[in-house]
């Protein structure tokens, strides 16, 4: 009998923007079984899990988590306190450095928690859609932090985190999102969208639309 562990399964952090899409789409274009993990933690945009849905179910994912986390744990960030305006920017000229949209250690929790479900299900990969712009602002994508994470992860599992669009920019993204018919229309980016209408000037808009003229 083949070892489940040899199985060509794979664990997806699935949001509904186009970077964790498009890995999806990925995924499935080279026959992956895909388990998708989504949470929902008070934030802003809590509107993406229904696009998450959507393309999980539009993908054939295998099953889909949605898990909850209490928001509580992240009020001090501008993408779950409602008190606190979200950073806008009138130009493509995008900060460096951390923005007030960081949730403190949201990616350690998603991790913690993909690997716990990897270990479980006996899955050796976890897939994550962090990219090469991500790295700039949220020190919680860079490979540095998920090499860390490998390391705890290997002293007693098989598993890895992997991250295969790390060294890639929003617009190289866009172009595999292009070239596997991602439909863009049914992502969302935005971190404060009105009625599912993005907004057009946070972080993630501005760094959406530069890539899509650049694509």
């Amino acid at each position: 009998m083949k070892n489940t562990m040899e199985n060509k399964r794979a664990i997806l952090l699935l949001s509904g923007g186009i970077d964790s899409t498009t890995l999806l789409a990925k995924l499935s274009s080279e026959n992956y079984d895909v388990i998708a993990i989504s949470f929902h933690y008070g934030q802003k945009h809590s509107i993406e899990l229904n696009f998450a849905k959507e393309n999980a179910e539009k993908y054939i994912v295998k099953k889909h988590y949605i898990i909850e986390l209490d928001k509580s744990l992240f009020k001090s960030s501008a993408l779950v306190n409602r008190e606190i305006g979200i950073e806008t920017y009138e130009s493509i000229e995008l900060p460096k450095g951390q923005v007030n949209a960081y949730v403190p250690f949201r990616n350690l929790l998603f991790i913690s928690t993909s690997l716990s479900l990897a270990e479980t299900m006996k899955i050796n990969d976890v897939y994550l859609a962090f990219n090469r712009d991500d790295t700039v602002n949220f020190g919680d994508s860079r490979m540095d932090f998920i090499e860390k994470i490998n390391a705890i992860a290997a002293s007693n599992s098989s598993i890895q985190i992997k991250t295969p669009f790390i060294n890639l920019s929003k617009t190289e993204v866009v172009k595999l999102a292009l070239q596997l018919n991602v439909d863009l229309n049914n992502t969302i980016t935005c971190y404060q969208p009105n009625e599912g209408t993005e907004c057009g000037v946070c972080l993630s808009c501005v760094t959406k639309q530069k890539a899509l003229e650049n694509a």
